[in-house]
């Protein structure tokens, strides 16, 4: 039973860092966090089960009184904060997508500290994180010279398997200093030399992708593998090293190739000294957006300093704090719903508030206590193990400061692996073969409830991962129709709501979906039934600017002008240079003789058509005006 439970430990470990980091489906509306999401989770529990069944057989594998103790406040701040947020008209839609994501990260580090008294399948898991993180970085860097064998889904280049680069670097930091340990512990000498080749590769994405916190990120990191490894080099590792440095360098110096396709991507066509120059200049659009993005996180602190907005619920009450000057920061447009803070410790306490904070510091000193202790007892392979899960964690804590790897499947399976691989106490988890053998023949029933639990995890995790699948491969289908028939400019949506009607039927309570079948029963002049749809949109997210300008839009075509005129008020309140909305309102004062508030909007929507700041808004206040809707 101890073999069956490494086993499952080893499949979920490495399929998580094999699936999380290479998954991806281009069908599906969400292409990358989807997939990768699905596969955290059922590995996940996976890890549960077999960490389950280790304690239930074997005597031992206790973890650290700090981990242990971070692990519940975590979960517990979580658990009371959604809570409490449920019974607050806003609610909590999202608390369990934001718990299941700890859950992943948990786990992940269940499986893994399951490996700790097996050198050889922890060494494999290493590996394992290294060549899935190589494949990445090669797969990018051909991306980045317009080479790559086969078309993936852009965002952002080089986004490689993750779509954006900005995710694609953030792995990369972390998966770093797993890399150097691989390097160093490899017992052949061929394999030792592909890792190091599987290194340096990492190293070259990193640097074309010219994410500027995943480089502070990534420096830490690897940095802090040097410092806790103290490698003896030698004098052709030393010589590598230098060479490695010194192409990184001069690969993120060079613009990318000159592409058609992304000539808008001004990041990847200048110098390098003006991308770093950008991120240290407050007038920049990259600085502007994270001030105007943490100081109205700031004030949702404020306003519930104890027990946060919920799990899940920044981006639904985001909004009620846009404005004033929504559109000068850049945090929120028609076209643009921020749904993270860039900083996640901030986004923490908004969440949670500060009782949250301190469970994930009190997490974090956890582990860096389980680190020392490791580094100072272990033998070779567990220091080098978790000289490099440390400092994996360390580059996820400053990359926590200016973006949300709390909130993405890769960082959150590195992360979780990390854990696991410094969470035991060895001093508590000590005990012979033969007492492993004689505990677990002495294993009273009520001993394998925690592996029942498991079991019925991983059943949900894997319904979960079935109905996200679904629901997302139904609204790409819907919203790859809306732009056709956008672009051809043909009147029948019948494609659009018909995958609706399948993603809502998987998913009722996904508000993009409602919104999307909203604005496509506008489009067809279904009123009524447009009205239900953004209603049930807003009953998820009553902040939305454009749920709001749905339902207005719905009204004015139903010819109940007041309803419209009011809800597109509303939908203005949160989003004051909201096209939609004033076009709307506009329309439905004209119609009840208010004709001075009718020419103030049409006249606003004419200067947000002529604004050359923002392109997107722009572009829609011109469309509005073109075809007098």
């Amino acid at each position: 039973m101890i073999g069956l439970a490494r086993g499952l430990a080893s499949l979920a470990c490495c399929g998580a860092a094999l699936l999380v980091l290479l998954l991806f489906k281009p069908a599906l509306q969400a292409p990358f966090l989807v997939p990768k999401f699905a596969a955290l989770e059922v590995t996940a529990s996976i890890g549960v089960i077999a960490f389950a069944l280790r304690r239930t057989v074997g005597r031992g594998l206790r973890w650290t009184g700090w981990i242990t103790a971070g692990v519940a406040f975590v979960l517990v701040t979580g658990a009371v904060a959604a809570a409490i947020a449920a019974t607050r008209p806003d609610g909590a839609p999202y608390a369990v997508a934001a718990i299941a994501r700890w859950g992943g990260l948990f786990g992940l580090a269940c499986g893994a500290s399951v490996l700790d008294d097996a050198p050889g399948e922890r060494r494999r898991l290493i590996e394992t994180i290294t060549i899935a993180a190589a494949a990445v970085a090669a797969l990018g860097l051909l991306q980045h010279l317009d080479v790559a064998p086969f078309p993936i889904p852009v965002i952002s280049k080089p986004g490689s398997t993750f779509g954006n680069r900005n995710g694609g670097a953030e792995a990369m930091a972390m998966a770093m200093p797993f890399g150097l340990a691989a390097a160093m512990g490899a017992k052949q000498r061929v394999v030792r030399s592909g890792m190091f080749v599987a290194l340096a590769l990492e190293l070259l994405y990193l640097a074309v992708t010219r994410t500027r916190g995943a480089w502070l990120g990534g420096g830490c990191g690897l940095a802090m593998a040097v410092w806790l490894a103290k490698p003896r080099w030698s004098r052709a590792s030393v010589a590598a090293g230098i060479v490695a440095v010194v192409a990184a360098g001069a690969a993120a110096a060079l613009p990318g190739r000159f592409n058609p396709y992304d000539v808008g991507d001004r990041k990847r066509h200048s110098g390098v000294i003006q991308v770093l120059e950008e991120g240290l200049d407050s007038r920049s659009t990259a600085l502007r957006t994270r001030f105007g993005l943490w100081r109205r996180s700031l004030s949702m602190v404020r306003e519930y300093p104890w027990f946060g907005v919920g799990p899940g619920n920044w981006p639904v009450v985001f909004p009620r704090y846009a404005e004033p000057g929504a559109t000068r920061d850049g945090v929120l447009s028609a076209s643009l719903a921020p749904r993270q803070a860039h900083n996640d410790y901030l986004e923490r306490a908004a969440e949670t508030g500060l009782p949250g904070l301190a469970a994930l510091g009190l997490l974090g000193a956890g582990a860096g206590v389980a680190v020392r202790r490791r580094l100072r007892t272990g033998d070779v392979d567990t220091r080098a193990s978790a000289g490099a899960a440390g400092a994996s964690m360390v580059a996820l804590a400053v990359l926590s400061i200016a973006s949300f790897p709390f909130e993405m499947p890769a960082p959150i399976a590195l992360a979780g692996l990390a854990l696991g691989m410094v969470a035991v106490d060895a001093r508590r988890s000590e005990g012979s073969a033969d007492d492993v053998a004689a505990h677990g023949a002495k294993v009273r029933p009520v001993a394998w409830a925690p592996a029942v639990i498991g079991l019925a995890l991983l059943a949900g995790a894997v319904v979960r991962a079935e109905r996200s699948v679904r629901s997302s491969r139904w609204l790409g289908a819907a919203e790859r129709a809306m732009s056709r028939e956008a672009e051809e400019g043909g009147a029948s949506t019948d494609e659009a709501w018909d995958a609706l009607n399948h993603a809502l039927a998987v998913e009722p309570q996904d508000f993009r979906a409602q919104l999307r079948m909203a604005q496509v029963l506008v489009r067809e002049h279904r009123s009524v039934e447009a009205s239900r749809a953004a209603l049930r949109a807003l009953d998820l997210e009553p902040y939305s600017p454009n749920a709001w300008g749905a339902l207005a839009a719905a009204e004015l075509d139903s010819g109940d002008y007041e309803a419209a005129q009011r809800d597109a008020t509303k939908g203005l309140t949160l989003l004051s240079d909201y096209p939609l909305g004033l076009d709307v309102r506009s329309k439905a004062a004209e119609k009840l003789g208010h004709t001075v508030t009718a020419q103030a909007d049409r006249a606003r929507l004419g200067d947000l058509a002529a604004d050359p700041s923002n392109n997107h808004t722009a572009r829609e206040a011109r469309a509005l005006l073109s075809t007098g809707r």
